[in-house]
């Protein structure tokens, strides 16, 4: 079963061809730090402060990181271009445009209602 520090090591190799000094850098943590998290040795579960690191850091979809569901990042791109500070990684977000935007807000909207409504007929369910 994926963990965690699986989908952590997948970021690693993924995004900085296993250079785990440079994502470090990148989440603005000590390389030692990330070891605890990150090899065969340790693995101990990551902090919240380290969750929100990531997924704020390498604009990492913070569901799938933390169950492994959904897709490993939202749909903003974030371009390093080499530089993995965290200057650089917030500096150059390219934004969705409004069309594609439309779109996710009425997906969203249309599994809400669905939501609400299987809500309802479970309710209905109960009180017979």
């Amino acid at each position: 079963m994926e963990t965690i520090n699986d989908r952590m090591e997948m970021l690693v190799n993924e995004r900085f061809n296993g250079n785990k000094a440079a994502f470090a850098k990148a989440i603005g943590t000590e390389r030692a730090t990330l070891s605890n998290y990150i090899g065969s040795v340790r693995r101990s579960k990551p902090s919240v402060d380290m969750v929100a690191k990531i997924v704020t850091a390498l604009d990492v979809n913070a569901r799938w990181l933390l169950t492994g569901e959904g897709a490993s990042t939202t749909n903003a791109k974030v371009e390093t271009n080499g530089d993995f500070s965290p200057a650089s990684v917030h500096g150059n977000v390219s934004v969705e445009s409004d069309a594609v935007l439309a779109e996710r807000i009425k997906s969203l909207e249309a599994l809400l209602a669905e939501k609400e409504r299987l809500i309802k007929v479970y309710e209905r369910m109960v009180e017979k």
